[in-house]
């Protein structure tokens, strides 16, 4: 069987309105482009011989094996299905990689990825950040990147040596899973979803974060402020918002705001909190999207994504004689 890797690009990642209410910086497509260009030539030298990557509107992966010409000898399949130009096209890419490839490689913000979760099962990914306030993915060059896929895709580092299991937080509505967050869902006083982001701590009730930590930019570093969750902690982090002690937090790029904190407390992995916030319109990873109407509890469990380790894989695919000639 060849060596499959798949590829979800977002070409709106990196382009919300954080770039008009905030100091947010904008992600390029054509940098995508560079980047699926990088990724491609180190998958190709290191022995992957299949590509299987999401359509969509910009043409991302499309670009960079027009770039890269004659120089590319892989098999590069884009699947077969309708761009809907939003988030239906990650899930549905995700649902159409299932058991096809090794590796899924997700190159996108919290958003992306958080989709992308909804649907990867046991399918190892390695996130690659282009969003805004990122927590999840990883700030890594796309050849390094592309390394450690390539290792875990060929097999060399096997998926229980080089991946671990990451944290998420589940929302329930009348004990039935509502939808997931991978870093934090923030119960808000919006009555609608508008342009998603959230900026007014005002609107904000209640809080539960997966990790946090006061070097992180959005909601969770709200949370991060008062105590630091790795993601190898197997805890959690419960918030009341409101009168109380003040924090500033740096909530968006650029972008420092203060936040009254009623109470919080720990959460042991699958400890439900009960949200005293109904009906609310629920922020998962710091987009409006979710209204939740009953009785709504969260807890934090360890159901997410596999991510690749990148550091651990190098160490033990070079250790194997991976990059040996």
């Amino acid at each position: 069987m060849k060596a499959a890797v798949g590829i979800i690009a977002n070409p709106e990642s990196g382009r919300d309105i954080r770039r008009l209410v905030a100091h947010a910086s904008v992600f390029d497509n054509m940098e995508k482009v560079s980047i699926v260009e990088r990724l491609l030539l180190v998958l190709q030298d290191l022995g992957v011989e299949h590509i299987m990557a999401m359509p969509e509107t910009f043409g991302i992966v499309p670009g960079a094996v027009n770039a890269i010409g004659e120089h590319l000898s892989m098999e590069v399949e884009m699947l077969p299905m309708r761009i809907f130009g939003d988030w239906r096209d990650t899930y549905n890419a995700k649902r159409a990689m299932k058991d096809r490839v090794g590796v899924i490689v997700v190159i996108g913000g919290d958003g992306t990825n958080r989709i992308v979760a909804k649907a990867c099962g046991d399918t190892p990914i390695m996130p690659i950040s282009t969003g805004t306030n990122n927590v999840f993915p990883y700030m890594i060059e796309a050849t390094i990147a592309g390394e450690a896929v390539a290792a875990i895709a060929m097999g060399v580092v096997k998926v229980h040596e080089g991946t671990h299991r990451t944290k998420r937080v589940e929302l329930f509505e009348d004990g039935v899973l509502k939808d997931i967050a991978l870093i934090d869902a923030a119960a808000t006083l919006h009555s609608f979803v508008g342009s998603k982001a959230v900026w007014k701590p005002e609107y904000l009730r209640e809080l539960i974060v997966s990790r946090c930590s006061p070097s992180n930019i959005g909601l969770s570093a709200i949370a991060g402020v008062l105590r630091e969750i790795t993601e190898d902690d197997d805890i959690g982090l419960y918030l009341e918002l409101g009168e109380g002690r003040v924090i500033k937090a740096p909530i968006a790029p650029g972008v420092f705001k203060k936040v009254g904190i009623k109470g919080f407390r720990e959460l042991e992995l699958g400890e439900e909190v009960e949200v005293k916030t109904s009906p609310s319109l629920f922020a998962l990873d710091g987009e409006r999207e979710t209204e939740v109407r009953g009785e709504i509890k969260a807890k934090v469990t360890r159901n997410g994504p596999r991510v690749i380790d990148y550091r651990k894989t190098l160490r033990i695919a070079a250790e194997r004689g991976f990059f040996e000639d």
